[in-house]
């Protein structure tokens, strides 16, 4: 994927495909601290849910980017294997929420926005982005 597709907008107000991918690792990032406890404040870049993307639209970023999402992926992969099954059903730290719940939550999450950015690729192909 290019930076000029991943930075494409459908509209003015709309969420590119740089965006969803920043979303997607923000996400696993709070699943992540629902699962293990941890306080908030960690997340690599500034701000929350959505951020504005791209700042810089170079390949380099964009890249950089993806490597945030491959790294919260991970991490949360490794919160999630160090689950017992027996906990599966159990809260998390987010009230009222077990932790199969958060974690195909997640999964849910990201089939989402899949399609969004499969949807938004094909857009920015028939309009010449």
């Amino acid at each position: 994927m290019t930076p000029a597709l991943a930075a494409w907008r459908p509209g003015a107000g709309r969420h590119n495909i740089w965006e969803l991918i920043v979303h997607a690792a923000y996400w696993k990032y709070v699943a992540w601290r629902r699962l293990t406890g941890a306080q908030r404040g960690s997340f690599p870049l500034a701000g929350s849910n959505f951020i504005e993307r791209p700042v810089a639209p170079t390949a380099r970023a964009l890249r950089d980017d993806l490597v945030l999402l491959d790294t919260m992926h991970a991490t949360l992969r490794a919160a999630a294997v160090g689950i017992r099954p027996s906990d599966l059903d159990r809260g998390s730290a987010q009230r009222g929420v077990t932790k199969r719940a958060l974690l195909t939550g997640v999964a849910a999450h990201d089939l989402y926005h899949a399609g969004q950015i499969q949807l938004l690729k094909r857009l920015a192909r028939g309009s010449s982005a």
